[in-house]
């Protein structure tokens, strides 16, 4: 079964933001939806194509709430640019309607969830800040124009192109960081480490190394890892403009203290640890 919503009720709330080219006084026409939904243990959510901010929370309930506001300089504008809200089965989509041809008209949108923690999410193309409660399931974040924050994610987590800095509680498994225009800070992630292109520093906290171990590559700032555990790998590094701080147990350096390039044994060696073209220090150390 499937419920649809296009947003054209006129309602009273604060209005958000507006994007380039006005000001907040600007958009003085409004419109609001509130609907709620029943989302059944692991469902799928996608927000897509979102003109504004997203913040999302958690509630204790398998009822899931949606409220989007829309604001727009003129009543007519607030035709163009609208929001689609459809559950199909175990699916639930918040998404912009794409139109062609409305390059000049601006319609700013904020939309605001309570979502049940057991869902499997999906965030892409947000002209704006993302925030975001915890997640059980796993998480794949693309395309954000400002900072995503999220509480601890209990599957796996990818994250690619966001124009801000990332901030994430405790991750279950593999986490993947790609194109990040600021920090990265990553709870304990219990899995791999993949991160790439971060302009910015990157602080993680590993439970353990998996198989995979962890690969870092085009840092602009420091890296620091912190492991919970005993740590056995075979550690590299290259291009690092800073020095690089072993401060775990059982360490030994086939290279030499101050050289751009290093590589060690960490305990028995094996797992790899990876990291290169860094702008910064690097250091691992038990957390």
């Amino acid at each position: 079964m499937m419920f649809t919503a296009l947003l054209t009720s006129v309602l009273m709330l604060a209005c958000v933001a507006p994007s380039a080219g006005g000001t907040q006084r600007d958009f003085k026409e409004r419109d609001e939806f509130n609907q709620t939904y029943q989302l059944p243990q692991g469902a799928r959510v996608e927000i897509s194509s979102i003109r504004g901010s997203v913040k999302i929370t958690n509630t204790d309930s398998a009822t899931a709430e949606v409220q989007v506001i829309r604001t727009a300089r003129t009543r007519a504008d607030l035709e163009y640019h609208k929001i689609e809200v459809a559950q199909t089965g175990n699916t639930l989509v918040v998404r912009g309607v794409q139109e062609r041809g409305r390059r000049n008209i601006q319609v700013n949108h904020q939309v605001i969830l309570k979502l049940p923690r057991s869902i499997d999410l999906s965030v892409t193309s947000v002209s704006g800040s993302l925030q975001s409660g915890d997640v059980d399931g796993p998480v794949h974040v693309s395309s954000i124009s400002g900072s995503a924050n999220f509480g601890n994610v209990g599957g796996k987590l990818q994250v690619n192109s966001v124009s801000g800095s990332v901030e994430v509680g405790n991750v279950g498994s593999d986490a993947r960081v790609n194109s990040v225009s600021g920090n990265v800070g990553l709870g304990h992630v219990n899995g791999s480490l993949d991160v790439t292109s971060v302009s910015g520093g990157v602080k993680a906290g590993l439970i353990s190394l998996s198989p995979q171990g962890i690969h870092i590559n085009s840092v602009s700032g420091s890296i620091e890892i912190g492991f919970k555990s005993e740590v056995n790998a075979d550690f590299t590094a290259e291009h690092v403009s800073g020095q690089v701080y072993l401060d775990v147990p059982n360490v030994s350096r086939e290279s030499e203290e101050k050289s751009s390039n290093v590589r060690a044994r960490i305990g028995a060696g094996g797992t790899p640890i990876t990291i290169s073209s860094v702008s910064g220090s690097i250091r691992l150390t038990r957390s």
